[in-house]
């Protein structure tokens, strides 16, 4: 059979060959590889990942990049040292020469205009919001919320209104103020999946640590105040959905 016979599949992924490093570019490459060398890929891939999922578990995507990543990853490492060698004998000159022809190669896109992003336009109860996939866009704009500032040029999906935020803590004796809650309401009226048709309650829980026993107490104080500001909030979202404002 011939190369151009044998079916092809990938790449799947992009893996990164450094991930602390700013990539210049993709490069995608096709391989033949005989059953033998994707059987001894998927063996090593799957033994170096340690995952309690058997191979039957795997979907096709995931057997696929375990072979490329396998490939890929080896095909780093064994030139890892090739590379640095290369790099360390390299004159100025020859280097200039090698950049020249990697730009002629593998150019980079030139950076066009940046867009001109539109602020958030109010009115008498409205807001006019530049959306990116549907332009600007005129919404109901609730008394509570506190503006879009936060959200430059959305999708009209994403289009959400905050309320301003309420948080709870604690000052612990040893240890010093503790955020235990921060929360407010938002909608999000044209949310695509998961719709909201009413204000919503988002709330950020947030104590992770270990207390003597002593400071318990003040860490209750805290939770106290929690429970009450939350409950508020579920009272606000309630009258909201209600017709108030």
């Amino acid at each position: 059979m011939s190369r151009n016979d044998l079916p092809r599949f990938g790449p799947s992924e992009i893996f990164p060959c450094d991930e602390n490093a700013d990539a210049h570019a993709v490069v995608t490459l096709s391989l033949t590889v005989t059953r033998e060398q994707l059987r001894a890929a998927l063996a090593a891939s799957h033994i170096e990942l340690g995952s309690d999922q058997t191979l039957d578990d795997l979907s096709v995507i995931q057997v696929r990049c375990e072979v490329e990543g396998y490939l890929a990853g080896a095909a780093v490492l064994w030139s890892d040292p090739e590379l640095q060698a290369v790099h360390a004998a390299l004159s100025a000159d020859y280097a200039a020469e090698l950049d020249g022809a990697i730009d002629r190669a593998y150019p980079q896109p030139r950076p066009g205009p940046k867009p001109v992003r539109k602020l958030p336009r109010y009115g008498p109860g409205t807001v006019t919001i530049d959306t990116f996939d549907e332009g600007d866009i005129t919404v109901t704009e609730p008394a509570w919320c506190t503006g879009h500032g936060w959200q430059p040029n959305p999708a009209r999906t994403d289009i959400t209104h905050k309320s301003v935020k309420v948080k709870a803590g604690a000052n612990v004796s040893g240890r010093g103020w503790v955020d235990i809650l921060e929360g407010y309401i938002s909608h999000a009226p044209y949310l695509v999946g998961q719709s909201e048709p009413h204000p919503v309650v988002s709330v950020e829980l947030d104590v992770k640590a270990d207390f003597p026993a002593e400071e318990i107490v003040d860490l209750n104080r805290g939770l106290h105040v929690a429970v009450i500001r939350l409950a508020r909030l579920a009272a606000e979202a309630l009258h909201l959905r209600d017709g108030g404002i």
